[in-house]
Formats: C-alpha cells, sequence, structure tokens
C-alpha cells in the first residue's frame, strides 16, 4: 500500500513523505521560514560577468545573486550565427531566468535562461522546438502515440511528454499544453512592462508540486493533519481526474508521528543501516562526496562465503537507492561493496541496483566498477540533504567526529599555565575542567606550578562541554577577566 502522509503547522512547517508498505523512501521539508524558489521564473538584472568561470552573476530580487553558467544561456539569435558566449551579456542588462537549484550554503541560487512549465502530462519548453517522450514509457508503440500527438499540438515549441501521460488521450494533453501556453504568454507580458529584479511566476507550492510529480494509480492514501490541507488536496486531487483516485483522511495530531514517518527519519539519520540478512552499510558524508562501505556484519547464513557476499551485495543494491532517495543525498557517491570473484557478479549486483534507481525521479548515473572495485555514481543534486534539516555541527568537534583525548587537553592545561611565568600582571587562576580531565591532571604538578608562578591555581571540575577546559585570569591592576575555552 502506498501512502503520502502530509504534516502542516506553524511550529515545525509543512513536511510531506511517502510510504510503501509503511516503509518510508522520500520526506520533502519545507521549513516554515524558508520557501523554494526552484522553477520560479524571474526578470534579473546582470550585475557581473566573469568569464573564466565561464558565467555571470544575476540579481534576481531576493538577497544573494544567482550563478548563470554559459551553458545555460539561451538566445533566440547568436551573434554571427556562433555559439553563444557569456561576454554577450552586459551589466545592468535585463534577463529573464529560471531557478535551476535553491541557494546552498554561501552559494546563491542557479539558474537558467532556458526557460521550461510542467504540467502534470507533458512539459513546455517554448524557446526551442524538441520534442521527446520519458524513456520510462517503455511499451514502443504508446511512445510512438506520445511522440506523434506531441508534435501534433507543439505548434514549433519544445514539448516533453511525462511518464504520468502514458495511456492519456490526445484531447487531455492538448488542454494541458494550451494552458501552459497561456502561463507562458503571461510571463512575457511582465517581463516586457517590468524594470526591477522581481519574480514572473512562481512553481506551485510543495503540495501541489508533489501531488503533479508523484500522484499516479499507484497511490492508496493521502493522509493529513491540517484542515486547510486537506481541502486543498482534494480540490487537486479532483482537477486532476484520475483513473485510481486515492482516499483522503484528515486526522487528530501529529501525522509524522501518528504514521511512524519521525521515528523512520531519525533512523535515516543514522551511520549505520542493517540489513534483512544481517549485513551493514555504514553511510559517510563529507564535502566532496559520500561514501557507502559495505560489509557482511553478522551474515553467516550462506552456504559459502562466495554466496554470502553475492546476498549481502544484492540486499545492498536494493537498499541504497532507498536510502539515497530518504537522505536525499547527491553530487559523486562511491560505494564499497564486499569484492565479487566474478564479473558475472558484479553485473548481477549493477543490474539490481539499475533497476532499484528507475524508481528515484531524481537523475542518477552510475559508472562502471573501478579498478579498486569501487562502483561510482552520480545523483542530481536538487535540495539539501534531509541531515541538514535535523543535524548541526558538534559544538565539541566542530564536525571532525573526534575530539582532542583528556590525556592531551590535560598536557595542554599545564602547558597554558606554564607560560604564565612571562605575564607578570596575573595574581590568580581559576580553572573550570570537564570531570573527564580529572584523572589526567597531576595535582602535585598544580601545586608545584601555584608555586613556582606564585599565583592561586583553583581548579573544578563542573565544565559541562566534554573534553574541554576554561582559564579564566584575575589581573592584579585590571578588574576585567579573560575567558579562554579549549577543545
Amino acid at each position: 500500500m502506498k501512502r503520502i502522509v502530509v504534516s502542516n503547522s506553524e511550529f515545525e512547517g509543512l513536511r510531506l513523505a511517502m510510504l510503501e508498505d509503511d516503509q518510508l523512501f522520500e520526506v520533502y521539508l519545507e521549513e516554515a521560514d524558508e520557501e523554494s524558489l526552484t522553477g520560479s521564473i524571474y526578470l534579473g538584472r546582470v550585475e557581473n560577468v566573469v568569464p573564466n568561470l565561464q558565467a555571470a552573476f544575476v540579481n534576481i530580487g531576493e538577497g544573494r545573486n544567482a550563478f548563470l553558467r554559459e551553458k545555460d544561456l539561451y538566445a533566440s539569435k547568436p551573434r554571427n550565427g556562433g555559439f553563444l558566449k557569456v561576454e554577450m551579456l552586459k551589466p545592468k542588462q535585463k534577463i529573464m531566468v529560471q531557478v535551476k537549484k535553491d541557494a546552498m550554503g554561501l552559494k546563491g541560487p542557479q539558474v537558467t535562461s532556458y526557460i521550461s512549465l510542467a504540467g502534470r502530462y507533458v512539459v513546455l519548453m517554448p524557446q526551442i522546438s524538441n520534442i521527446g517522450v520519458s524513456k520510462k514509457i517503455e511499451d514502443v508503440n504508446e511512445r510512438k502515440r506520445l511522440h506523434n500527438i506531441a508534435r501534433e499540438i507543439s505548434k514549433g515549441q519544445g514539448v516533453i511528454v511525462r511518464t504520468v501521460a502514458e495511456g492519456v488521450e490526445k484531447e487531455k494533453l492538448e488542454e494541458e499544453i494550451e494552458n501552459l501556453r497561456k502561463k507562458w504568454e503571461h510571463i512575457q507580458k511582465r517581463f516586457k512592462y517590468a524594470r526591477k529584479p522581481q519574480v514572473l511566476y512562481e512553481d506551485p507550492g510543495m503540495i501541489e508540486y508533489i501531488l503533479r510529480e508523484r500522484l499516479d494509480d499507484t497511490v492508496d492514501e493521502i493522509i493529513t493533519d491540517d484542515e486547510r490541507t486537506y481541502e486543498m488536496v482534494k480540490k487537486v486531487v479532483e482537477s486532476y481526474k484520475p483513473t485510481h483516485k486515492p482516499i483522503i483522511r484528515l486526522i487528530a495530531g501529529d501525522a509524522f508521528r501518528k504514521m511512524g514517518v519521525e521515528k523512520q527519519i531519525m533512523s535515516a539519520l543514522s551511520r549505520v543501516v542493517r540489513l534483512p540478512s544481517g549485513g551493514v552499510l555504514y553511510f559517510d558524508a563529507t564535502e566532496a562526496l559520500l561514501v557507502i562501505d559495505v560489509n557482511s556484519g553478522s551474515n553467516i547464513s550462506g552456504a559459502d562465503s562466495e554466496d554470502l557476499i553475492l546476498k549481502t551485495n544484492i540486499e545492498s543494491a536494493r537498499e541504497i537507492p532507498r536510502q539515497l532517495r530518504l537522505r536525499n543525498e547527491s553530487g559523486i557517491i562511491i560505494v564499497d561493496f564486499i569484492d565479487m570473484a566474478q564479473e558475472s557478479e558484479r553485473q548481477l549486483v549493477m543490474h539490481v541496483l539499475e533497476e532499484e534507481l528507475k524508481k528515484d525521479k531524481v537523475k542518477t548515473s552510475i559508472v562502471e566498477f573501478s579498478k579498486l572495485g569501487l562502483l561510482e555514481m552520480t545523483r542530481k543534486r536538487t535540495s539539501p540533504p534531509l541531515r541538514e534539516f535535523y543535524e548541526m555541527k558538534c559544538p565539541s568537534c566542530n564536525g571532525l567526529g573526534s575530539v582532542l583525548s583528556p590525556l592531551h587537553q590535560a598536557r595542554n592545561l599545564i602547558h597554558e599555565l606554564e607560560e604564565l611565568e612571562k605575564e607578570n600582571s596575573i595574581n590568580a587562576v581559576d580553572i573550570s575542567a570537564h570531570e573527564a580531565l580529572k584523572a589526567f591532571i597531576d595535582d602535585k604538578r598544580m601545586q608545584e606550578l601555584s608555586k613556582n608562578l606564585k599565583i592561586s591555581v583553583n581548579i573544578s571540575y563542573d565544565n559541562p562541554v566534554p573534553f574541554t577546559y576554561t582559564i579564566t585570569y584575575k589581573h592584579v591592576k585590571k578588574k576585567n577577566r579573560n575567558k579562554r575555552t579549549k577543545k
């Protein structure tokens, strides 16, 4: 049974989850104070052009400047019939752009001047004339039928037929493409008369977007805890007129907690994922890439070691795509499967992985196994990973995953006190240390230091921050205190 669960509250904002047989496989979060810009169309002003980066920075009126790459630059008539160059843009030039990726970290949003308007069944690309049909529609005759319809209704504009259009009659596709054309005409008029950077068209909110992208005949139920959301969902579902209409339920209380979604999210943030037969996956994310290590763990059920290895790797190939969707990890992904002796076994694992990845709406590309036996993948980055919404850097280790040992912290404390020999204005020191340092600080050594330095040294083990200490220096002439914290 497939469900869509929507929770909407002032406190936690809008959250949406997709479950299959009560197992979570996708989560979408929209913080109450931060909405996604992806898909929205803007009138922008070119701020500056950077030929070395083959890019330009565009002011779209949203704070940080947007980043426009040369390959995302569109012009109806390139000068001299040559390729488009970013140098063709001029500072303060007016330009229409669409957000491809939201701002992440210190980077502003990424934009393109190739505009596309997505409907439920088709995508209109008004500036170009390409015709395409989703590759996920495998029936050759159906692909041919949809391609012919798209060409008929395109009127020289680009049209991509989406997966959910399979089996849909021509009239419905034609009606949608006309609605998209009207939107495009309205956007063009706004662009023509507007002067300042501003939004020209906002992509539908997250609820409508997810229903447009994910609602199909396999969805059995939509559950929400918010009355306004309930009414909106009913209205959107009615407008799509699906052949299989899902049950729409309004429940009391937090839908994420009632349906067990919150608990599964907490599990998804774990570094360790256990497989059904005892194998283990380890997820380690860095700034550059995500590394997934496959380990046989307690899996000893195979008839021999080769059977055990293959079974664990196949289970991993099924679980990894679900985890990538759930965690929303992207970029470069390296999978270290357990070494397999036969090429046929590697190909079988690749096949299982590819089949599972077909369920993912986000584009993922798989590269062959490397000479070191590592499988390389890339997953398109569309929004921040799940961990960024739920986690923060550890204040003790600053994201390193480790801290200085208590032995070395105790030594650092002694060395810092020894350096006070050069200070004549200090007559007392108060030290607040974490209790873990107590076993490594030599009381006799501290007494000797106090005597040699001719200062009062007072130490207490009440510092709440693990493996740290704070020194407060009391000066003879100045009453103010100077604190230093060591981690």
